[in-house]
C-alpha cells in the first residue's frame, strides 16, 4: 500500500502547487503570506511549495512598492518563459489558433479557412497545421494544448462526438491525435463554451458571477456561468440552444434561421458563382442594403427572443454576443434590446453587450483553459 500512498501524496501536491499559480495569475501578484491566508495553510508550509516553484522556473520575486512602513513585502508572480499554452477554436468556416505565456499574455495567431464541404480529416489537418505555426514562438516549451470543439463533446475520452457541419464529423478521436502529434496534455471543451471562459477571465464578464454569452457563428450557442461557475449539464448539453424551435411564423431551428450560415444561405441565388462571405453581409448591411438589413433585422429579433428566454431561465447581469455580427456595433444590439424589452415587459433586464475581444476570444478562452488545468509533474522518488 506504500507506493500507493506515495503516488496520492506527490498528486496532491501537484495539485496544491497548481492552485498557487491559479491565485497568483487571477491577482497577478501575492505574497507568501497572502496565498497561505487565501489557501488556509501555515506560511512557512506554502513557503516550502512557492520556493521550489520558483526555483523550477515559474515564479519570479518582486518586492512590492509604495510600502511606507518596515520592509515591503515580497511578491510571487508568474514568470512569462516558464513555457507557452496554446488555444484552438474552430466551427464550419475558420480555424483560429493562439499562443499565451505562463503570465497569460497573447504571443501568436493562425487563421485557417475551411471551405464548404471540407471533410473531418481535412479539418483536422488545417487544426494541425495552426498549431504547429504559432508553436514556434520564442522557442517556449508548449505545456498544453485547448481546444473549443462545435458540437457535442466527451472531454473524458477527448472525443468530438458529432457535428452536423462538417462532413464526417462523428466520434473524433482529436485529443489523442493531437497528443501523439505534439506530446503535451490536450483539453477539450465546448466552443461557445470556451468563448465564455474568454470573457469570464479576460473580457466583459471579468468579475461578474452570472452572466450569458451567446455566440452567433455558423452555428449558435450559449455559455452559461452561474455564481462564477461554468454551466456544463448532465450530458455535456447545457447550452446548445440551435435546435430551439422559434416561434411562428418561422416554426424552425434557432440555427436554421438565424445563424450566420443561416443568413448566407439566405443570400445565395442560383446566378452566383462565387460563395456570399461574412464579409459580404457585413459590408452589404452597413451599405444600407435594405434587403440584407432586413434579412440581419429578422436575425437580430431572433437573437432577442433566445435573450429573453436565457433571461427568464438564469436572470443573468449580463448578456454577451460574440460572432461576426457584432462588428455591426449597437445598431444591431439596438434590435436585440428592443426586442427582449417588448417580450419581458419588466424593468428588471441584464445588461447587453457586445464582446470586446475579437474574432481569436474563443482560442484564447481554449488557451486559457490548458493553462488553468495545467500542475507541475511530481513523480514520486
Amino acid at each position: 500500500m506504500k507506493p500507493r500512498r506515495v503516488k496520492t501524496k506527490h498528486r496532491l501536491v501537484a495539485r496544491l502547487e497548481g492552485e498557487i499559480l491559479k491565485r497568483i495569475r487571477a491577482r497577478t501578484a501575492l505574497s507568501r503570506v497572502e496565498l497561505a491566508r487565501e489557501l488556509h495553510l501555515a506560511p512557512s508550509t506554502i513557503g516550502i511549495y512557492a520556493d521550489r516553484l520558483r526555483k523550477e522556473g515559474f515564479l519570479l520575486e518582486s518586492t512590492k512598492a509604495g510600502s511606507d512602513f518596515g520592509r515591503p513585502p515580497t511578491l510571487l508572480t508568474l514568470n512569462p518563459r516558464a513555457g507557452q499554452f496554446i488555444g484552438v477554436d474552430f466551427e464550419a468556416r475558420n480555424v483560429r489558433a493562439t499562443a499565451v505565456d505562463f503570465s497569460q499574455q497573447p504571443l501568436k495567431q493562425a487563421h485557417r479557412t475551411i471551405n464548404r464541404g471540407e471533410t473531418a480529416g481535412r479539418v483536422l489537418e488545417r487544426i494541425e497545421s495552426a498549431i504547429a505555426e504559432v508553436r514556434r514562438v520564442d522557442d517556449l516549451p508548449v505545456l498544453g494544448i485547448g481546444l473549443g470543439v462545435p458540437g457535442t463533446i466527451d472531454p473524458a475520452r477527448g472525443l468530438a462526438l458529432a457535428y452536423d457541419l462538417i462532413p464526417g464529423w462523428l466520434n473524433v478521436p482529436i485529443a489523442a491525435r493531437l497528443r501523439e502529434r505534439f506530446g503535451v496534455p490536450v483539453h477539450l471543451e465546448n466552443n461557445i463554451r470556451s468563448i465564455a471562459l474568454a470573457e469570464q477571465w479576460f473580457g466583459l464578464g471579468r468579475g461578474v458571477r452570472n452572466f450569458i454569452c451567446l455566440g452567433i457563428r455558423s452555428g449558435i450557442g450559449a455559455g452559461v456561468v452561474v455564481n462564477g461557475q461554468l454551466l456544463h449539464g448532465h450530458h455535456l448539453q447545457a447550452g446548445e440552444i440551435g435546435r430551439w424551435v422559434c416561434a411562428p411564423p418561422e416554426a424552425q431551428s434557432l440555427e436554421h434561421t438565424a445563424s450566420i450560415s443561416a443568413l448566407l444561405n439566405s443570400l445565395r441565388t442560383p446566378a452566383q458563382r462565387a460563395e456570399p462571405t461574412v464579409e459580404h453581409l457585413l459590408r452589404a448591411c452597413q451599405s444600407g442594403d435594405a434587403g440584407v438589413v432586413k434579412l440581419v433585422t429578422q436575425a437580430a429579433r431572433l437573437h432577442g427572443w433566445a435573450a429573453h428566454q436565457m433571461h427568464r431561465l438564469f436572470d443573468p447581469e449580463k448578456i454577451i454576443f460574440a460572432g461576426p455580427l457584432t462588428a455591426l456595433g449597437d445598431a444591431y444590439l439596438a434590435t436585440i434590446r428592443e426586442t427582449l424589452a417588448e417580450l419581458s415587459a419588466d424593468s428588471l433586464l441584464p445588461e447587453l453587450v457586445n464582446s470586446t475581444l475579437g474574432d481569436y476570444n474563443g482560442a484564447l478562452g481554449a488557451a486559457a483553459l490548458a493553462l488553468h488545468q495545467w500542475e507541475p509533474v511530481r513523480e514520486p522518488d
